[in-house]
């Protein structure tokens, strides 16, 4: 394990070698990274998911400028996966981009809004060694706590991402893998 937690930063896709098409834009107080999986690129996986191999599409939402990080997953074909809300602690930014300490927890969560709480055991190993101070941890709790809340009472994810989809209605990809044509499609509001 590290002495001290990992940052998150937007951007970091962009040199990722098993990745391609990065794209970043602003949308309100979000930022929303997308990025492809090259042929080459090895398998990744949360929990016995898949939701890295080539051709799949990952989408990055920095909800109210980086409080929150909501991941969103699709395979080759388009094809929603599911969602993965990092649990982090946000940085102050300089400029335009930002930044997170992950904090190790997570919440997978499938399309039809089922939620697992990830990276348990880890989380507190980091706060017994000491990697992860008090105070983050209880915050990290705390953010478990509000997000699940959420999730229950259907106001989390946020319909932005909750309603992203590549396939339309007709099973058509809306959205090609890098170097390609093609657009994002928000179906719902």
């Amino acid at each position: 394990m590290q002495d001290s937690p990992t940052i998150i930063a937007s951007g970091e896709w962009e040199n990722d070698p098993q990745l391609a098409g990065y794209r970043a834009e602003w949308l309100s107080d979000t930022l929303v990274e997308r990025a492809t999986w090259l042929p080459h690129a090895s398998l990744q996986r949360i929990q016995r998911q898949v939701v890295g191999a080539p051709g799949y599409i990952w989408f990055r939402f920095w909800l109210s400028n980086g409080e929150q990080l909501l991941e969103k997953y699709f395979d080759e074909q388009g094809r929603a996966l599911g969602m993965y809300a990092r649990i982090a602690l946000a940085r102050h930014s300089r400029g335009r981009g930002l930044s997170a300490v992950d904090l190790l927890l997570g919440l997978w969560i499938t399309e039809d809004a089922r939620v697992t709480v990830l990276n348990e055991v880890e989380f507190e190993k980091a706060v017994a060694e000491g990697i992860i101070a008090p105070v983050e941890a209880e915050h990290a709790e705390q953010q478990i706590r509000e997000l699940t809340t959420a999730i229950a009472h259907k106001r989390y994810p946020p319909a932005l991402v909750r309603n992203l989809t590549l396939v339309d209605s007709a099973g058509e990809v809306t959205l090609q893998p890098a170097g390609q044509s093609g657009s994002i499609q928000n179906t719902k509001r």
